[in-house]
């Protein structure tokens, strides 16, 4: 079983999926636009208030011709819209001749700009984004750019169609780029949009499309189409089971100084029914877990010598890195550990990464299905500076397919690179997790699942999908 989620597509994968789903239904192409208009509308009355102005800016294309259709929809349900038109194409689409002409029967107010115009904001007024949506493959022209400026500069709410104008599929190109606060992705996402520097709410909007025969990059996880997967791999309530079936983790970190991290990662993994935690750490890290007993404690320098007369049989999971300090003796603790045989998959992070990342011979040594989850502090210490989104996803996915090993890249979007392949986005995050503590509480989600037998995939879904609910 997989994850329901959102489609992530190539500008090409998208416009491909487009006719796939008006040949295999049949639909015509106006009707589709006119399907995905209605449900965007929905999106749209949710977000404005009844007495703001809706000012639509259009270019010629099929993302203008979802702007006129939408003018023309939410004015017929009483919402005062306005049209700025930008001649951006010489040749217009013929689905938004067809709009235009829709729109013209109608009461909303139209005006023509030439490219070397700028429109004109109310403070009143919310900005529609239609210009150029998901189909840009080169910066926008000098004139664009000084329309686009006039947006942001605008400070009102403003709201992206398919994808802001001036975005391509994987990042802007020179120039500016409207800097939206929500986007309205219809029917797909551009992964573009995962970037970190693009601040904007991403909105799916599902209008129908037949994904049978589609390759999207990666699933963008919403609660919403995730719920029901979520609830079916995670163990459920069970008057037979006792703490031997619910699996062992083991917890590795808090050195001298830095108790809370690894004790916030052990109190997560008995939190969510992991039928025993025991923590490896600095002996002054029992005070933080004194209203705890049911957790298990070893209290140890963390060192190279730590692992010698320590038995690492029965675990079914490792949690390694918060708070474990990275200096000469935690580095030698990681590489005895590492050596030993038959280690169970691992979740490493923080300071097990940056000692990793330092010592890149340690890589061979880790277990096949761990997962790291660096921030992105980490992810650059592990894998260096990534010119663009593309070679990020190609970097990531290359060396989790290679090495066996996960990563979960922690952000505002944050994406799991499987090592089959798959990419999953968590759409699920909030700035409830914009604190101190959150990666230490994830880490021992992952674990206490993977300790209860739930595939390091699955469990690493499910901690960005119940981090925001549990944190």
């Amino acid at each position: 079983m997989k994850p329901v989620g959102f489609p992530i597509f190539s500008s090409e994968n998208k416009k491909l999926t487009d006719k796939q789903t008006i040949l295999s239904e049949p639909i015509p192409s106006i009707d589709l636009l006119e399907r995905a208009c209605y449900q965007l509308a929905k999106k749209i009355v949710s977000l404005v208030s009844k007495n703001s102005t809706i000012h639509f800016v259009c270019g010629q294309g099929n993302n203008g011709a979802d702007g006129l259709c939408l003018a023309r929809i939410l004015s017929f349900i009483g919402f005062q819209t306005k049209v700025t038109i930008i001649g951006t194409f010489k040749k217009p689409s013929v689905e938004y001749l067809l709009q235009l002409q829709l729109l013209n029967s109608s009461l909303v107010s139209i005006l023509f700009l030439n490219t070397n115009e700028n429109p004109h904001f109310e403070a009143h007024e919310v900005i529609i984004d239609a210009i150029l949506g998901s189909g840009l493959n080169q910066k926008v022209s000098d004139e664009m750019n000084s329309i686009v400026q006039s947006i942001n500069e605008s400070g009102n709410t403003i709201i992206s169609i398919d994808n802001p104008t001036g975005l391509g599929t994987w990042d802007h190109y020179e120039g500016s780029y409207v800097q939206a606060n929500y986007t309205l992705c219809v029917g797909a996402i551009s992964p573009s949009l995962m970037n970190r520097q693009y601040k904007q709410i991403i909105i799916p909007t599902d209008i129908g499309l037949d994904l049978s025969t589609a390759h999207p990059l990666a699933w963008f996880l919403t609660k919403e189409m995730s719920q029901h997967f979520i609830e079916t791999i995670v163990p459920q309530k069970d008057k037979h089971h006792h703490k031997g079936s619910k699996g062992h983790t083991l917890l590795i970190g808090g050195n001298k100084n830095m108790h809370g991290a690894i004790a916030l990662t052990a109190q997560m993994a008995s939190k969510i029914g992991t039928g025993n935690v025991t923590v490896f750490s600095h002996p002054d890290t029992l005070h933080y877990l004194s209203h705890y007993p049911e957790i298990q404690f070893y209290g140890i320098e963390i060192n190279g010598k730590a692992t010698d007369h320590f038995d690492f049989e029965g675990y079914r999971s490792i949690g390694i890195g918060p708070g474990l300090a990275n200096n000469a003796a935690t580095t030698a603790f990681l590489s005895f550990l590492l050596g030993k045989r038959n280690l169970p998959p691992m979740v490493i992070d923080a300071d097990a990464l940056n000692i990793i990342s330092k010592n890149r011979n340690l890589l061979a040594k880790i277990p096949l299905n761990s997962v790291f989850t660096p921030h992105p502090k980490e992810l650059e210490r592990m894998f260096g500076k990534f010119e663009t989104e593309n070679e990020k996803w190609k970097i990531l996915s290359e060396f989790a397919r290679k090495s066996g090993i996960h990563v979960l890249a922690k952000d505002t979007y944050s994406i799991l690179f499987c090592n089959d392949g798959d990419i999953f986005v968590s759409g699920t995050g909030t700035e409830k997790l914009a604190k101190g503590g959150s990666g230490d509480k994830l880490t021992g989600i992952i674990a206490g699942y993977m300790a209860q037998g739930i595939k390091t995939k699955h469990a690493a879904i499910c901690g960005m999908f119940l981090l925001n609910e549990l944190a």
